[in-house]
């Protein structure tokens, strides 16, 4: 009899829907927009027990991701946000979408990511003007664009290989019960440009935000975009704090 490992198990225990980390991204084609916010909205987003970045900058991305053997194909959209755990500074995602119901559930599930669905989508590309969207039902949430102004300098890529400081919280289950919050510490590895990376002006507009909370990040002016395919591991993630939240 094969035996699962249930460790890594989200229901139903007899199939799980997705295997162990590391999880190879073997490659990102992704549009970044770099913008200011409200400097309020920014600080009531960060979670415990991460302090945000003394900037007011955040990235919005949207890619298009081939990630086995969780996905070989979905959008996803997300707002990258700075912050520092005990003095080591970490990358947080307080908003993610993806496209396909697997690459959420991992997410969510061992890593503790904001993870919610998206519609499919892809990035659009007219000579040399890049567009991306976020849809849920036909329902435009968020749009990026840029245009393409020159090759981009390594410390212009989205991501510099720091690690993600994510929060996985456990709601209780019983009335007046207490809840459980996870520090998850991961580490991203083998970050590399599949292809020339480009930088430009950028373009960020929020529409729709729905119930999302998007539209309070008050996006003051985007400062620029960039465009490019990578590659990376999502290694496996390490529990650097727990504690019990009581009740209300």
């Amino acid at each position: 009899m094969v035996k699962h490992n249930r460790a890594a198990s989200v229901m139903p225990i007899w199939k799980p829907p997705f295997g162990e980390p590391p999880y190879p991204m073997e490659r990102a084609e992704m549009l970044s927009i770099e913008f200011e916010a409200n400097r309020k909205e920014i600080e009531r987003i960060t979670p415990d027990p991460f302090e945000p970045a003394e900037h007011n900058r955040l990235k919005a991305f949207f890619a298009d991701n081939r990630q086995p053997p969780v996905s070989f194909e979905f959008h996803e959209v997300g707002i990258v946000q700075e912050v520092s755990f005990e003095g080591k500074k970490a990358f947080t995602i307080p908003y993610i979408y993806v496209s396909d119901d697997l690459a959420m559930l991992a997410g969510r599930e061992l890593y503790g990511m904001t993870k919610l669905l998206c519609d499919k989508d892809k990035l659009r590309v007219h000579a040399n003007q890049i567009f991306g969207g976020l849809a849920r039902d036909g329902v435009t949430m968020m749009e990026g664009s840029m245009i393409v102004e020159r090759e981009a300098r390594p410390k212009e890529f989205p991501f510099d290989g720091s690690p993600f400081a994510l929060q996985r919280h456990v709601p209780a289950i019983e009335p007046g019960g207490p809840s459980l919050r996870q520090v998850i510490w991961a580490e991203i590895t083998e970050l590399a440009a599949l292809e020339r990376c480009w930088f430009g002006e950028g373009h960020l507009e929020i529409r729709h935000p729905l119930i999302s909370g998007l539209k309070s990040l008050e996006p003051i002016k985007p400062l620029s975009g960039s465009y490019g395919v990578y590659s990376w591991m999502l290694n496996w993630g390490k529990v650097v704090h727990q504690e019990e939240i009581p009740a209300a």
